[in-house]
């Protein structure tokens, strides 16, 4: 092996590198929300790859519906990929509803049911 290398020599960690990106970008982007930061109009993420995500607790998810509401700049939240549940959405659109700014939502493929579709109105 070359000393100058700088590869895994047990297999290719891009994913993992991607995933630690992500993460790493999520939690820039929520201080942006926090900060009202006008450059940031759109918020996605995506709980399959995303252990920021996944870990969030109900608290959390409240909180960011809060700062959501409160960001003027903020026009955009796709959350897929397993991002959200009845219970998560519940939580977030607690406080989010108040949002002025959100035109444009997307929550594909997290299997919500009737009544999480419901705790967004």
């Amino acid at each position: 092996m070359d000393s100058d290398d700088d590869s895994d020599p047990f297999g290719d960690d891009s994913s993992y590198e991607s995933s630690l990106d992500q993460e790493e970008e999520w939690l820039a982007n929520i201080q942006k929300i926090n900060e009202n930061d006008p450059l940031l109009t759109i918020l996605g993420g995506g709980g399959a790859t995303n252990v920021e995500i996944q870990n969030m607790n109900d608290e959390e998810w409240e909180e960011l519906g809060r700062a959501i509401s409160n960001n003027t700049h903020l026009e955009s939240l796709d959350l897929n990929s397993g991002a959200l549940n009845d219970h998560k959405i519940s939580s977030l659109f607690r406080r989010l509803k108040r949002s002025s700014s959100i035109y444009y939502v997307r929550f594909a493929d997290n299997g919500l049911s009737a009544v999480g579709v419901r705790s967004m109105v």
